[in-house]
């Protein structure tokens, strides 16, 4: 067993909750870390659907105060585990979490309160471990909604010898969600004054949560190599360029791992035919059954199938394809669109879809079964996002011999090889310019190589041959866990640092129960050594 001790810490974690890929990679990775002998535990909030999910989550640590502002939050934390094996620990406060969805409705935007809901998520960090005498050797924190841990950590648990040689690593799954709240928020952190400036959360004199991990963490990570050089620019920085260019000696690019037993062409229960690159017989049997099933007419079956599963936004390229729709609409092929999200671009793809019901169909929900029908029926698969951190379907699609074609962009230029430059290695196709021309252009040009049989089929069969597991990107974090362990957290950023007194002063001076201050915490005493 390693020595590395690992929290993740995360707003999301699939099958649990789930927005996006964020989940996908905190529901996976741990596991392939605990393979390689982490013992890695996650913590995430206990939402109204992590509760559909873990209804039996075992009551752990009860009444918890944890300061919020001016008052203190009475949360819960309670305990699971994994298919995997791995821990679980739920912060459980129904007034914050129990709510239909994870940061706010489609109908009203963003909860109000999400400064107040995170906030005391990441507070409660430091009891649980406490608590638990589990002290981690690095805390991984993904995201704005867990940023604030390292804040904490630098200017507060630092002085607790428990987690003084505790690191933290950051890791950006999204730059463009950046948990900007208004400046009078910060009193709510409980941070001393020094940390909202400049050189701290202060961003244009808002509170910027997502700063904090980009400042205060001693590594930092994005999900794919090309997007961590994409963000030290204006176009992709969206104003904390300049932070992450401070910073790049501490900044690498994990290419994303995909979940290979659950995508598998050669297992999957999902699909009406298994598959391999030996024999593609059962992708024909997929495909079939995928046209009959939305409604294709017949005679048009024979016509090449292009997938897109995605969030209906203009991020993800849809402008592009709303852009070229008609004129995809005039070529022999069939186009099949699964996915949510904007109203108008939704609206705009059931029109055409009416227009042309013999050419296009639209399935407006999130349908996991759906997904992997898509992804094993498909000859062709259309990722023309405007930037992309990384990206999993192009993944899964070059897992199923579904051929993509991508925007060079992030962590779809990472992952896919184009044809048009390297014929005999390629494993799909890249436009460079993001335009609906350049678009279309690799369209047609992968629908002129899809008519030449036996190299289409070699293509399938490089991509299908490609490795995209989790223990690739598992063990260069562990390169990183042990350079924080090893070199006594070298990354940390050259800023003034807090006195034990303002440890006492800002923080709670979290004391276990029975001492004269008990905040009322309780530990199960079956679990004291965990």
């Amino acid at each position: 067993m390693s020595d590395l001790q690992i929290l993740f810490c995360s707003p999301e974690a699939s099958p649990y909750a789930k927005t996006g890929g964020l989940a996908d990679v905190v529901g996976a990775l741990p596991g392939a870390l605990r393979q390689l002998g982490c013992d890695v535990r996650l913590f995430l909030p206990y939402y109204r659907c992590v509760r559909d999910e873990i209804p039996s989550a075992e009551p752990l640590l009860e009444n918890l105060k944890i300061p919020v502002g001016l008052h203190k939050a009475t949360v819960h934390i309670r305990e699971a585990r994994t298919s995997s094996g791995i821990t679980i620990y739920l912060l459980e406060k129904d007034e914050y979490f129990d709510r239909s969805y994870l940061y706010g409705s489609p109908a009203r935007g963003d909860y109000e309160d999400n400064a107040e809901r995170f906030i005391t998520f990441c507070r409660s960090v430091h009891p649980l471990c406490t608590l638990l005498n589990w002290f981690p050797s690095v805390f991984h924190l993904h995201d704005w909604q867990t940023a604030l841990i390292s804040a904490y950590h630098r200017f507060h648990w630092i002085y607790d010898p428990h987690f003084s040689r505790s690191g933290t690593l950051f890791t950006i799954h999204n730059l463009a969600y950046q948990g900007l709240f208004p400046g009078d928020h910060f009193h709510a952190t409980h941070l001393p004054p020094e940390a909202f400036s400049t050189s701290g959360l202060e961003f244009w004199g808002h509170c910027n949560f997502l700063k904090a991990g980009l400042v205060y963490s001693d590594f930092l990570t994005t999900v794919s190599p090309r997007y961590s050089r994409e963000i030290q620019t204006p176009e992709f920085g969206y104003g904390l360029e300049g932070v992450l260019q401070e910073r790049h000696d501490r900044l690498s690019g994990i290419l994303n791992g995909i979940d290979v037993d659950t995508w598998n062409p050669e297992t999957d229960r999902l699909i009406p035919a298994r598959f391999s690159a030996s024999d593609m017989s059962g992708k024909k049997v997929c495909k079939e059954a995928l046209l009959s099933e939305l409604g294709f007419p017949e005679q048009t079956r024979d016509r090449p199938l292009l997938g897109i599963i995605s969030r209906l936004a203009t991020q993800k390229g849809f402008d592009l394809l709303i852009e070229i729709l008609e004129e995809l609409m005039s070529l022999p092929i069939l186009l099949v669109i699964l996915g949510t999200g904007d109203r108008e671009i939704e609206h705009q793809l059931k029109k055409t879809g009416e227009a042309y019901p013999d050419h296009l169909k639209i399935v407006s929900q999130f349908n996991e079964v759906m997904a992997h029908r898509i992804e094993a029926a498909a000859d062709i698969f259309l990722m023309p996002s405007r930037y992309e951190p990384c990206g999993l379907n192009q993944m899964y699609s070059l897992r199923y011999g579904t051929i993509p074609v991508v925007h060079a962009t992030g962590g779809l230029d990472d992952s896919v090889v184009d044809v048009s430059r390297y014929p005999h290695d390629g494993t799909g196709f890249k436009f460079e310019e993001y335009t609906p021309e350049a678009f279309l252009e690799k369209i047609r040009l992968a629908l002129n190589w899809i008519g030449r049989k036996e190299k289409w089929e070699e293509i399938q069969r490089r991509a299908m041959a490609q490795d995209f597991s989790w223990t690739r990107s598992a063990r260069e974090y562990m390169k990183i866990y042990r350079e924080i362990v090893r070199a006594g957290r070298p990354g940390q950023p050259k800023v003034q640092a807090s006195s034990p007194s303002s440890f006492d002063q800002f923080d709670d001076s979290f004391t276990p129960p029975g001492h004269p201050s008990d905040n009322g915490g309780s530990l199960d005493s079956s679990r004291k050594q965990p």
